[in-house]
């Protein structure tokens, strides 16, 4: 399959404006992330990459809408058209990392969901292990765009105990660090936890609380509420209350976990994708 290319992507008529403090950011001086992260008012969101991009969306213009946005991270998908590891050789994914830098993105981080039946079913298991290896390998490529660090891969570890441990010995060998989106979470050497509210939400436990218990292990954070429909939604202000998610109590609770990240404005199943980060950003902000 033919490697993909990225390019600058113009809208016409559109004003743009700089970010001015956006090339000189101080440096949380233990974990190399931008200072300020640690208050509860100042935790910035990545929109996953993967449902903002429709058919006639590549992703140089979704970098550029995020931008205008001045959105300052983007969490990429290792399973989408054109973003799959397979997909990209050294020359594409410099031009993926020139792009996201000409956009003032950080990438924060890889979302590879693979059914965990995948690694047990004969005709997909080969397929699946090696779509998570690659994927390791390509949050090491990656890590120009992250502050010299690997990406981190969020995942659900599978139950099959060897492709799982292949796939944290492949994760050790690199240095890149695995968030394990299992309920419950797992404790298990070189894995670390990552949290999706909803999951957690529907399993009947506040994410608040599962934050707390994941403490100094938690590497991911993901942001999305449950609609009354039980489907997956953004957080908004014209309907206030109609989630289940207290995102106050969730965004105090990584603050005071120590959580260092940007959290993934996760937009799966979102209806209207763009205007749900849009939205959730501005609860978010006001908290």
């Amino acid at each position: 399959m033919a490697s993909a290319t990225f390019k600058p992507y113009h809208y016409p008529n559109q004003r743009r404006w700089a970010i001015a403090f956006r090339s000189s950011r101080p440096a949380d001086s233990l974990l190399g992330m931008p200072a300020g992260f640690a208050s509860a008012n100042n935790l910035p969101l990545a929109p996953t990459l993967a449902p903002l991009l429709d058919g006639d969306t590549p992703p140089r213009a979704a970098f550029d809408r995020l931008r205008l946005m001045e959105f300052r991270s983007v969490q990429l998908s290792a399973t989408h058209p054109g973003l799959r590891p397979r997909e990209l050789d050294k020359s594409a994914r410099r031009d993926l990392l020139a792009t996201l830098r000409r956009n003032d993105l950080d990438p924060s981080g890889i979302d590879l969901w693979i059914p965990s039946a995948d690694f047990d079913d004969a005709k997909k298991a080969d397929r699946a292990l090696s779509a998570v290896l690659n994927a390791i390998e390509l949050a090491v490529d990656m890590r120009a765009g992250s502050g010299g660090q690997p990406l981190t891969i969020s995942l659900l570890l599978p139950t099959n105990p060897n492709a799982a441990q292949s796939i944290v010995d492949h994760a050790q060998h690199y240095g890149v660090r695995l968030a394990d989106h299992s309920i419950p979470a797992l404790q298990r050497d070189g894995v670390g936890v990552g949290i999706d509210p909803v999951a957690w939400l529907l399993e009947g436990t506040k994410p608040d609380e599962a934050v707390t218990a994941a403490s100094s292990r938690l590497l991911s954070a993901r942001l999305s509420d449950v609609l009354p429909t039980g489907m997956r939604g953004p957080l908004s202000d014209r309907a206030p209350g109609v989630g289940k998610l207290d995102a106050l109590a969730y965004k105090v609770a990584l603050s005071v976990s120590g959580y260092r990240r940007a959290v993934v404005a996760d937009a799966r199943q979102w209806l209207d994708p763009w205007r749900g980060i849009e939205s959730t950003r501005d609860v978010w902000s006001r908290l």
